[in-house]
């Protein structure tokens, strides 16, 4: 039971064009084996060494995930850093590594379609609007680069909810019971909602803008929680992990969908969630 390697990559690109992905990004090829035939696919949300371990021990042969393993410009692979020993550990594995991820993020019913549907909005359009000048800080020092694509989406509650029971709602659905970072008065009525999954703090300028009452994202920035708070944005940040886990579930039913019994796909069992609390 396999497929061709590039109708596997077809397929990915055709749910996940790369087009779509933003010009600061590296969707893609990741590490390309050369393998002809594929018949074990893992989906991840990143590679981390148990993934990779998780990888050998299921014999998979290809690893799809959304966040890029080749990101910052490599200018050599050193197997005493962290991404020289991944690259080193999965190319001696034969382990080929795809990466979709901003093209995923603003694909129809990617990332944040998909996410909207989970937290409950209906007519979910893209945001920002187009025209809105956003400057990403994507890589340190870099300047920061102008969205390509509507990346984010927008939607509403069918009917109107309290900040506080929304916060209970995107607790229970994101599986971040008691670790959402929240600015905003919980009573404030909530219709109209931004949302980005993983690190969307730099759209919080365009949120304010807008007709929204909340923007859910993550890794915000002090300033942009300031920001929010100072114009009565209300924000959720239900943590980069928390509001992208839900690649692995939508990526890997794709997968199944499209491929058939031509390959096997499996959902990864390792949380790429490196933050503890007590």
């Amino acid at each position: 039971m396999s497929i061709k390697t590039t109708k596997l990559i077809a397929a990915i690109e055709d749910f996940a064009p790369l087009q779509l992905q933003e010009s600061w990004d590296n969707s893609g090829w990741q590490i390309n084996p050369g393998r002809e035939e594929t018949a074990r696919i893992l989906v991840a949300l990143e590679i981390i060494n148990p993934v990779i371990e998780e990888a050998k021990r299921l014999r998979a042969d290809f690893i799809l995930t959304h966040h890029p393993l080749l990101f910052v410009p490599v200018k050599r692979i050193d197997y005493g850093d962290i991404t020289g020993g991944y690259v080193a550990s999965l190319i001696s594995a034969g382990i080929g590594v795809y990466s979709a991820h901003t093209s995923f993020d603003a694909a129809p019913g990617g990332m944040n379609d998909s996410l909207a549907e989970l937290i409950g909005l209906v007519n979910v359009v893209p945001f920002p609007p187009i025209g809105e000048i956003v400057a990403m800080d994507v890589l340190p020092g870099d300047g920061g680069h102008e969205l390509k694509t509507q990346i984010a989406r927008a939607g509403e509650f069918e009917t109107p909810m309290t900040f506080r029971d929304v916060c209970r709602r995107v607790e229970r659905v994101l599986g971040m019971k008691g670790r959402l970072k929240t600015v905003g008065d919980p009573d404030t009525l909530i219709e109209k909602v931004a949302l980005c999954g993983g690190g969307g703090g730099d759209l919080v300028e365009a949120a304010i803008k807008s007709d929204c009452r909340l923007y859910i994202t993550s890794d915000v920035k002090h300033h942009q929680a300031q920001w929010a708070k100072e114009r009565g944005l209300c924000l959720i940040d239900g943590g980069h992990d928390g509001t992208e886990k839900h690649f692995i579930t939508v990526a890997a039913k794709y997968l199944r969908e499209t491929l058939g019994e031509n390959a096997e796909v499996i959902e990864t069992a390792v949380s790429a969630d490196p933050f503890k609390f007590k």
